[in-house]
């Protein structure tokens, strides 16, 4: 939003209104000049003048409008921008202790201390899911306050998508307890993308796909090349969604999953996501077969080949 009102304030027209009422002050006279060489009668004349006066009084009318609609989205987007500020050092303050707490209890599921009986390994993962919902919600209300002031950007980073995408899901069958799969035959593709923005895209999908579906089911993440770009999709065998469900998909604080849990902007803000790399999502659904949801990253910035993964 700066940028727009800096432009606005930097083209021609903005900084040199008052030349152009009086150089329409000048046009005028010299219409009169030039109209009463070529015959026209007086009434006629004035016309002409009014006319131009005219215009030049409705670019200063213009003028004052536009220097008010500059104050107000200026205005707008500082208090968009401290908004963002106050979410982000929230989001820190809450963050912060959670990781303690979700570094803590894996170390407790892993036995690190000493063993564990069945109970304390149920209550450890009921803490260390809960504490990554928590963290994952902290990051979306963070993205959403940054879409809302403006303010939200990519940092770049040459990435090995396929090896990003495995981890996620390794991470994520372990944190949801849940049968989430990483099938892709394509060789690793290195881009240039945000690779933790990325990652939050497909965590927010899963975790609606896995809320979504039967405790049981499966959650299957791919990868595919394609001409001009990649295509990522993650499938889960659930009870698909409704055509007002998959309406409200990607609207602010609604959600594709009913009630079952979420703020409904996970979806949202893995649009905006995907649009600023330049990509689309979409969903594909049908009743009793479950959901895809597919989104795509432009090969445009993409770098060379690396065996690693």
């Amino acid at each position: 939003m700066d940028i727009r009102v800096r432009s606005l304030r930097e083209t021609w027209a903005y900084r040199s209104l008052d030349r152009i009422v009086l150089a329409a002050a000048a046009i005028a006279a010299l219409g009169g000049i030039v109209a009463g060489a070529a015959g026209m009668t007086d009434a006629a004349i004035a016309a002409v003048g009014v006319v131009l006066l005219l215009g030049a009084a409705a670019w200063r009318i213009v003028d004052r409008r536009r220097s008010a609609v500059a104050v107000e989205v200026g205005r707008y987007a500082e208090l968009a921008a401290r908004r963002a500020d106050q979410v982000a050092i929230l989001s820190h303050e809450i963050r912060t202790p959670l990781a303690i707490i979700k570094g803590s209890t894996d170390l407790l599921i892993e036995e690190t201390p000493g063993p564990l009986n069945e109970r304390q390994r149920v209550f450890a993962h009921r803490i260390a899911d809960n504490a990554s919902q928590v963290i994952g919600l902290s990051e979306d209300l963070l993205a959403h306050a940054r879409i809302e002031a403006g303010v939200f950007e990519l940092h770049l980073d040459l990435v090995n998508v396929r090896s990003l995408l495995r981890q996620t899901v390794r991470e994520l069958r372990q944190v949801l307890g849940a049968d989430v799969q990483f099938d892709s035959f394509e060789p690793p593709i290195r881009m240039y993308v945000d690779p933790s923005l990325v990652k939050q895209v497909v965590v927010n999908l899963v975790t609606n796909a896995v809320r979504g579906s039967d405790g049981d089911a499966r959650v299957t993440v791919r990868m595919m090349r394609r001409d001009s770009d990649v295509l990522i999709s993650v499938s889960d065998s659930g009870p698909g969604m409704s055509v007002q469900q998959q309406n409200r998909l990607f609207q602010r604080y609604s959600s594709g999953t009913g009630d079952r849990g979420g703020t409904g902007l996970g979806m949202y803000v893995s649009q905006h996501i995907v649009q600023l790399h330049g990509g689309m999502i979409y969903v594909d659904t049908i009743a009793q077969r479950g959901t895809t949801v597919m989104f795509t990253l432009p090969l445009a910035q993409e770098g060379e080949d690396d065996d690693d993964d």
